[in-house]
């Protein structure tokens, strides 16, 4: 017998978007599934919008729930959608981005040939680049995937994923931080189970101007790379000690949040504290390859300084 999927849809002040994600989500051509949709507080007109999805729902042949709950963020309202789950398996999706009508189909047949995995991804495109999919097939590596995601050679977009209900539930959801809540969900998920790569392109990313990651521009950067960086602390001190972690990966994951950030403060033309953070992130990770190459980057950053110049992109 099929086993149930649940998609997950959580969203916020979108209400025009919903057409393009949810719709992607009814068009699946995978049953049996059902829709779960948080709206995380929107405070707008999103709860009237939802409630016509409820029949087109039913008419593709799904339940639909539509729950509305206090403002806390994207992971708090998928730990919520989790706790509502009925499904075996679980898919996220957010409500600006879409998948193909294979999506699911598609995971899921693999996922049968691999019981082993208790995760899977694919690849994705962004919007108007569809002959440009991502990752490259090389950051595709699966099996337990804790080291390779530190890397960056497994890139497992949230979006693209499919997650067993009750290892979801084992590794305590998503967590509470406004950003980089799928990353550190991926983290503990990579220590409790194998993943599986799909090598197609079953997903669209939609980027808009009011995304998360893009708030407040640059200042906003340097304030989600250090979100981020007092995240993997915690996770470091909550999970060091786990049989399938590796300190090594962890440091290697420190150095490439650190190159982000001190390609930041470089962009910005604040070189003395982009030369401060690369100290810092030497005295750290130790030696890597990442940060040595940003010492030629604040050289140059320097010497353009006394002409009053920036680098325009590190």
């Amino acid at each position: 017998m099929a086993e149930l999927v649940t998609a997950i849809v959580c969203t916020y002040r979108r209400p025009h978007l919903l057409e393009r994600s949810l719709g992607s989500v009814l068009r699946q051509t995978y049953r049996p599934l059902e829709l779960i949709v948080v709206d995380d507080g929107s405070g707008d007109d999103t709860p009237e919008v939802l409630k016509t999805w409820l029949d087109r729902a039913a008419g593709a042949g799904m339940d639909c729930r539509c729950f509305e709950k206090a403002n806390g963020g994207p992971g708090p309202a998928k730990t919520f959608a989790l706790e509502h789950a009925r499904g075996e398996l679980l898919a996220f999706l957010d409500d600006d981005d879409r998948w193909y009508p294979q999506k699911l189909e598609t995971q899921i047949n693999m996922m049968r040939t691999h019981p082993e995995a208790g995760a899977s991804f694919t690849r994705f495109v962004h919007e108007g680049k569809e002959d440009q999919p991502k990752p490259r097939l090389q950051h595709m590596r699966d099996g337990w995937v804790f080291e390779s995601l530190c890397s960056g050679e497994t890139r497992a977009h949230m979006q693209t994923l499919i997650v067993r209900r009750d290892l979801a539930r084992e590794v305590g959801g998503f967590g509470t931080e406004r950003h980089w809540d799928d990353t550190e969900f991926e983290l503990r998920l990579s220590l409790a189970t194998p993943f599986l790569a799909v090598p197609e392109a079953l997903t669209v990313i939609c980027t808009v101007d009011n995304s998360i990651s893009r708030e407040d521009g640059l200042p906003g950067d340097l304030q989600r790379d250090a979100d981020k960086l007092r995240i993997l602390d915690g996770f470091v001190a909550r999970f060091g000690q786990h049989p399938r972690f590796r300190p090594a990966s962890a440091k290697l994951l420190r150095a490439r949040l650190y190159d982000e950030h001190i390609k930041h403060l470089l962009w910005l033309g604040r070189v003395e504290a982009a030369r401060e953070a690369w100290e810092r992130a030497l005295e750290e990770c130790g030696e890597q390859p990442m940060l040595n190459r940003l010492k030629s980057k604040l050289a140059r950053a320097r010497v353009k300084g006394w002409f009053g110049m920036r680098l325009k992109k590190p």
